[in-house]
């Protein structure tokens, strides 16, 4: 039977070992984002390799400093091809079960995008934007308070998406921008992984 897509399951992904998370930014250091959204630019990316599967279960963005004179926005999406890793750090997966601290994850998280990562993402599904004004992180001092950026898709916060292919490399994307001159904050994202013959199994 395929695997089913309803929220109950996410506690039992984790169970099974099967949910994994990586990071952008650590404890009180945030990263510096990008000035604009650009497909070949993105802030974090979860690499997909043929055979495996993931579900996207969670991404959350925090703004730590923006500019008055920037528009804070945040899209994820995803990409039926290989965007390559040129200009990016990879980000070893961590399994979110401490049970399963040594079993490894089958993808590669990859941040800090300094330039392109060589190739145009193409047959692009975006899951989730938001775009907000200036001083979200400034609560209180003119600014109306704003939850920060939660994609939580099996909860209805943006769409659901499955990544991956059987014969090809897929991927999974995070991009933040913003008009400021030093944009800056925080990303967590988590998912599910599969083989692809436990996902698809009649």
């Amino acid at each position: 039977m395929a695997i089913d897509l309803s929220r109950k399951n996410e506690l039992l992904w984790v169970k099974q070992g099967r949910v994994f998370h990586a990071t952008h930014g650590a404890l009180t250091t945030p990263v510096a984002f990008q000035t604009d959204l650009v497909r070949q630019t993105p802030d974090l990316m979860v690499r997909v390799p043929s055979g495996i599967v993931i579900v996207p279960l969670r991404v959350s963005v925090a703004a730590e400093g923006t500019s008055v004179a920037g528009v804070w926005q945040c899209l994820i999406s995803a990409c039926n091809n290989d965007p390559g890793i040129a200009n990016v750090t990879a980000f070893i997966p961590v399994n979110v079960n401490s049970r399963y601290s040594t079993t490894g994850s089958k993808v590669t998280a990859y941040i800090t995008a300094t330039g392109d990562t060589g190739t145009a993402p193409t047959g692009v599904s975006d899951l989730f934007r938001a775009y907000v004004q200036p001083r979200i992180d400034n609560v209180g001092t003119g600014s109306a308070p704003f939850e920060q950026v939660v994609y939580a898709p099996l909860w209805g916060y943006g769409a659901p998406s499955v990544v991956g292919s059987d014969t090809s490399t897929n991927a999974f994307m995070v991009y933040v921008g913003s008009g400021a001159t030093t944009p800056t904050g925080y990303i967590l994202a988590a998912w599910a992984e599969f083989t692809y013959a436990e996902f698809y199994a009649a």
